[in-house]
């Protein structure tokens, strides 16, 4: 994903949002751009960090190799 102005301006609104701080400002960069271009699923094994943003669909890859296992 290119950043583009846009994200850092939703990535500003959503550390004040969410009164994120630290390392976990990296995971709500990750939300703006998502959010900036449009995608609304995630997959990662931190799922606790994102389900403070709503909008996100967070799923682990065990979850998405248990809905789609190898033929």
């Amino acid at each position: 994903m290119k950043d583009v102005p846009a994200v850092f301006a939703e990535w500003e609104s959503l550390v004040s949002q969410h009164s994120v701080i630290g390392k976990n400002a990296h995971d709500a960069r990750i939300v703006a751009a998502m959010k900036v271009h449009g995608v609304s699923h995630l997959v990662t094994f931190n799922v606790r960090d994102f389900k403070r943003y709503p909008g996100v669909t967070v799923v682990t890859p065990a979850e998405v190799i248990q809905a789609h296992p190898a033929q």
